[in-house]
């Protein structure tokens, strides 16, 4: 019988089995997933927003996931070089603690300039404008009735708008002014959809403008009964296929050859416009059609 050499037990005072360091490095790494997200808590002063909500959980995955993975390449590390005990065992979490607090650190100098975004944005002060322009101060219902119409375009043009300010001007009796509020970048979506509902058709033409409108309005407004407001979806370079499709059966040569330019018109519009018309709108689509350059 094979003689095998003597087993040497490892002392129990000094191993720390497998599943123990399992158990440590999931409760590390959940206490500073939390310490990230009560840190980013206390930032913010415990009022974030949206956007920052949005991101909470990323913050907490992204500590625990960072925790757990320096607990376990410390482990190996101390592990391959003096074995892993108690006293080294409790090294590891104590190292693991220090280097997330390093990075915990570095994370709050993102969230402060979240925050100071928020802070220096129209919107954190009451209102809202334009990308890239300059608005005029914030006004208060009383005064935007008060105003002469010059005022109130200038204000749906250009002003710092709440949102009873937008809802104030898209009653205004001056289409002028209705019209103005519908080419503004900032409006509100669900009154962007209800301008390409207006009764007048400068404020439907000032809608169907909008890059921002619906395919859905964007098609009722290429059925629409004014040439203009039929014209100014044609020079939209987002409408839809749809729209461009109803447009080419136009019997205006100007929204024609607007269709047959289009960037978004699909091999199928071009198609339309081949009517044996012989005018610079299908001379152009069969050159696209011929060419491959349809959409």
């Amino acid at each position: 019988m094979m003689n095998l050499p003597p087993h040497r037990p490892v002392p129990q005072h000094e191993a720390w089995p497998l599943s123990a360091s399992i158990v440590a490095s999931l409760a590390v790494a959940a206490v500073i997933g939390l310490a990230n997200v009560i840190d980013v808590l206390g930032v913010a002063g415990g009022d974030i927003g949206g956007r920052l909500l949005a991101v909470l959980p990323i913050y907490f995955i992204a500590a625990f996931a960072m925790a757990q993975l320096v607990f376990w390449l410390l482990r190996w590390i101390v592990g391959q070089a003096a074995g892993l005990g108690t006293t080294q065992h409790g090294v590891v979490v104590v190292l693991t603690f220090l280097v997330a607090a390093l990075l915990q650190y570095a994370e709050r100098a993102g969230v402060q300039r979240v925050l100071r975004e928020q802070a220096d944005s129209p919107a954190a002060h009451g209102g809202s404008c334009p990308p890239g322009m300059a608005c005029t101060p914030l006004r208060s219902e009383d005064e935007l009735e008060q105003a002469d119409a010059a005022s109130r375009r200038a204000a749906a043009e250009r002003g710092l708008l709440a949102a009873d300010g937008f809802a104030q001007l898209l009653r205004d009796p001056d289409p002028g002014v209705r019209a103005a509020l519908a080419r503004r970048a900032d409006l509100p979506q669900e009154l962007l959809e209800r301008t390409a509902d207006d009764r007048h058709p400068d404020v439907r033409a000032a809608a169907a403008g909008s890059p921002r409108l619906s395919d859905e309005a964007m098609n009722r407004l290429a059925f629409d009964r004014e040439e203009r407001v039929r014209l100014a979806v044609a020079r939209n370079r987002s409408a839809p296929p749809t729209a461009l499709q109803m447009l080419a059966s136009s019997a205006s040569a100007e929204i024609r050859l607007l269709v047959a330019e289009h960037p978004r018109a699909s091999e199928p519009v071009l198609q339309h416009l081949l009517d044996g018309s012989a005018d610079r709108a299908e001379q152009l689509a069969r050159e696209r059609l011929r060419s491959g350059k349809a959409r």
